[in-house]
């Protein structure tokens, strides 16, 4: 990967990381085998913000661009596979990835298990990782084995990721198109002043996080 990783802009309306005052210790030691297994103390990616130790080992480096770098490991406790993305937060840029992958909720988007802090090799560097369901496969390495072959992608796999693409982005506009519309519909409130006159109220207009979370990739 060349240069320095960026991050990504998101929806406006979403609160900003607040930033760590001290990062949870990361801890290598060895297994029975001699594998490398790192300890960090995590927070888990749905409900209360109670972090956790979370221990992995087998880590590798499955992945990289202008986002950061993704490592794939196996988590000791479960035995499961995951992939961890490790994104510089450049403060030129505004990453809201966290706020809208812990609302995400849906079986054809990855799970955010977990996330932690951790500091890089310069001053003052500062890397968000994010621990997420493991996907050996992607759309671009099928597409590219395909157009190796000098072969059209069979028809059947362009039906199973459209089936499994367009559901997963309903659960993320519809909500806020169901709520733009009940705002829409609210009836105008009519009250009345200490002066006999009448104020007209229409709904407020808010902004959702949830309709701009499809810019985002995996």
């Amino acid at each position: 990967m060349s240069g320095r990783p960026r991050t990504t802009s998101f929806a406006e309306s979403c609160k900003p990381v607040p930033q760590p005052s001290a990062f949870g210790s990361m801890k290598v030691s060895r297994d029975k085998d001699g594998g490398k297994v790192t300890t960090v103390v995590a927070t888990p990616g749905q409900g209360p913000d109670r972090p956790q130790e979370v221990s992995y080992t087998d880590t590798k480096v499955i992945g990289n661009g202008s986002f950061g770098v993704v490592y794939q490991a196996k988590l000791c406790d479960s035995g499961e596979m995951v992939a961890i993305k490790k994104v510089l937060q450049d403060k030129r840029f505004k990453n809201r990835e966290l706020q809208i992958m812990r609302k995400l909720d849906h079986c054809n988007i990855v799970r955010l298990r977990y996330f932690f802090y951790s500091s890089g090799d310069k001053k003052d560097e500062v890397y968000l990782n994010l621990v997420l369901d493991y996907v050996p496969e992607t759309v671009y390495r099928v597409a590219r084995h395909y157009s190796r072959a000098k072969q059209t992608l069979p028809m059947v796999y362009v039906k199973l990721y459209m089936y499994q693409l367009n559901p997963s982005l309903a659960s993320i506009l519809l909500p806020a198109h169901a709520r733009s519309q009940a705002a829409a519909s609210t009836p105008t409130n009519t009250s009345a002043t200490t002066d006999g006159s009448s104020t007209e109220r229409g709904p407020s207009t808010t902004t959702n996080a949830s309709a701009s979370a499809s810019n985002s990739t995996s």
